[in-house]
């Protein structure tokens, strides 16, 4: 169970830590695509270019076949995570439609879309194993949500960045199609301002705790600075 001071989850049996890459790893893992030969059999299929966003459709769901999505809240520029494998997208605004967000594709995209009514039949009426995917897929979205707020409520800007410098590798390391820059990736995920950003970027580059290149990060070279 997650344990909110050490920022700890147990699961598969050990410790592992509640990060982002610990997690996402684990998840990949475990088989939940077991209701994709019901969804393709019934989907229509859209693409999306980098950058370009989502139109969702009342009484519709989405799932991203290929490529990555950026989540953010409508009225808020700042994003809060990317979508994960198999989740359906549209089910959150369905459910509870006083919230909207925002799904922009981070790389070009396939999308299946199916209907509410399809979506019920698949993982409400067709198997008990459809519905404990979807379940196990839900759960997993709460935590990667609960993993954001842990990264992101530190005291220390410093600190924030440090894990997100590590986000960033990982999610480069998933998707190479992904091609924001590293000071940009901050930004737009956090309430740092550019300016401190651009500072900490410089001075770890200076002091050869990073490589960056044409705003990529490309790899941590040595254990990061505990304070800054």
């Amino acid at each position: 169970m997650p344990v909110w001071g050490g920022a700890q989850v147990k699961g598969a049996g050990k410790i592992m830590k509640f990060v982002f890459e610990t997690l996402h790893d684990y998840y990949r893992k475990r088989v939940l695509d077991r209701h994709l030969r019901d969804v393709i059999a019934c989907a229509d299929r859209i693409s999306l270019k980098t950058n370009e966003v989502l139109t969702l459709s009342d009484e519709t769901i989405y799932f991203v076949s290929e490529g990555t999505m950026s989540i953010a809240m409508s009225d808020d520029p700042r994003i809060i995570g990317a979508t994960i494998e198999n989740m359906p997208i549209g089910l959150l605004e369905y459910y509870c439609p006083l919230v909207e967000f925002t799904y922009m594709a981070l790389s070009p995209v396939t999308i299946l879309t199916i209907s509410m009514a399809e979506f019920e039949r698949i993982f409400f009426h067709t198997s008990p194993e459809n519905m404990k995917e979807l379940t196990t897929i839900l759960v997993f979205m709460l935590v990667f949500i609960l993993d954001v707020h842990v990264e992101r409520r530190t005291d220390s800007g410093y600190h924030t960045i440090k894990a997100m410098l590590y986000r960033y590798l990982y999610r480069r390391s998933i998707n190479s199609a992904e091609n924001e820059g590293i000071a940009n990736f901050i930004i737009r995920r956090t309430n740092l301002s550019r300016s401190y950003v651009f500072r900490v970027l410089a001075e770890l580059k200076e002091g050869e705790y990073i490589t960056v290149k044409k705003g990529k990060l490309i790899s941590i070279d040595r254990k990061l600075p505990v304070d800054y």
